[in-house]
């Protein structure tokens, strides 16, 4: 698929859903990936063209910047500032991925960025929210459930974790590990979550209702 292609679709698909999903979720169901449960509230809002989301539960207070694609909602999450998502389409066609991310900081404006190679390792082209291009590598490493992903991208390294939700290929970032991954199947006043945290190769899960 064509950049511009998935830039309007995602951008149709977002647009459908983007008023249904802002206000206050109860934790219904969570789950630590040791199996130790827990619960708490979070906030939805929007945020330019992306999600806000805080959370406040037992295990943690967390603050979070989503996407909306397909009826999910991918999150990247982190306890410190500098957090970010990116949500990238593959297609078996062809080797090359398209991507649309944000990150904290930036009002919910997105940048791009296309992927080109295999097996883990990535070159990539991106367009930053204020449109100046960059340049750099993506290496992804399987653990487990998840991927730890790596971008080099002029003098700085950003470190991530992912995971495959159909086609798409969701990676939350920030600075140490203190970061995380979330996906949110919505349906209705209710969703099924699962997430990973940075280092780590299992899901945790989560399913919030309001």
């Amino acid at each position: 698929m064509k950049l511009y292609s998935f830039i309007a679709l995602f951008s149709m698909i977002t647009a459908q859903t983007l008023l249904a999903q802002d206000g206050n979720w109860r934790i219904e169901k969570a789950q630590l990936p040791d199996g130790k449960f827990y619960d708490g509230t979070l906030n939805i809002s929007r945020v330019g063209q992306s999600y806000g989301v805080n959370w406040q539960t037992t295990a943690g207070n967390y603050s979070g910047l989503g996407l909306l694609a397909d009826g999910k909602l991918f999150v990247g999450y982190g306890l410190n500032g500098g957090y970010g998502i990116v949500v990238y389409k593959t297609n078996s066609a062809n080797q090359r991925i398209e991507g649309v991310w944000t990150a904290s900081g930036l009002a919910g404006a997105t940048g791009t960025e296309t992927l080109t190679g295999r097996d883990g390792n990535y070159d990539l082209v991106g367009t930053n929210p204020d449109g100046r291009p960059y340049r750099g590598k993506l290496t992804l490493q399987k653990t487990g459930d998840t991927f730890q992903a790596q971008w080099q991208v002029g003098n700085g390294v950003y470190n991530g974790v992912g995971f495959m939700s159909g086609n798409y290929l969701v990676i939350g970032y920030g600075p140490g590990q203190a970061f995380g991954t979330v996906e949110y199947v919505l349906a209705g006043n209710k969703a099924r979550g699962r997430w990973a945290m940075g280092g780590g190769s299992q899901f945790g899960t989560e399913n919030i209702t309001r």
